[in-house]
């Protein structure tokens, strides 16, 4: 199975919460996986500023789309199994937030993966790793 944007796209995002959240893929390369994100009322906590546990919606996206980029997913699956994140500025309505995964580790079971988070204006908004295990069940069946 090629792993391509489309195949992100179709497996990860559409019917799913990455898309009732609004994340989009916007590139998937050999080594990091992009997405996108406009916040807006869906995202917003008092103080009318983004709930940072949205920011761990996309750092989990990006790490499960990411993982991908190493495994058949006719064959593996992966699950994030430990996610931190710290929050370094806030994001407020309007904001257009960029989130790349950068590869730590890829071993045969697990994977490790670094996100950083940035806003329109290049600031980072949070940065973040996940751990994903790596199991031998196929991605969708």
């Amino acid at each position: 199975m090629s792993f391509d944007l489309a195949t992100a796209r179709q497996i990860f995002i559409t019917g799913q919460l990455p898309e009732s959240f609004g994340i989009d893929i916007s590139s998937v390369d050999k080594d990091s996986v992009t997405g996108t994100l406009t916040v807006d009322h869906r995202h917003l906590r008092p103080g009318n500023i983004m709930n940072g546990g949205v920011s761990l919606v996309l750092l989990e996206t990006m790490g499960s789309i990411s993982t991908c980029l190493y495994i058949d997913p006719a064959q593996f699956n992966a699950f994030g199994i430990q996610v931190n994140a710290n929050h370094l500025s806030v994001a407020k309505p309007g904001d257009v937030l960029t989130a790349r995964s950068i590869p730590v580790h890829i071993g045969r079971t697990t994977q490790v993966w670094d996100v950083n988070i940035t806003n329109q204006k290049g600031n980072l908004v949070s940065s973040g790793r996940i751990t994903m295990l790596v199991t031998k069940a196929p991605l969708r069946g």
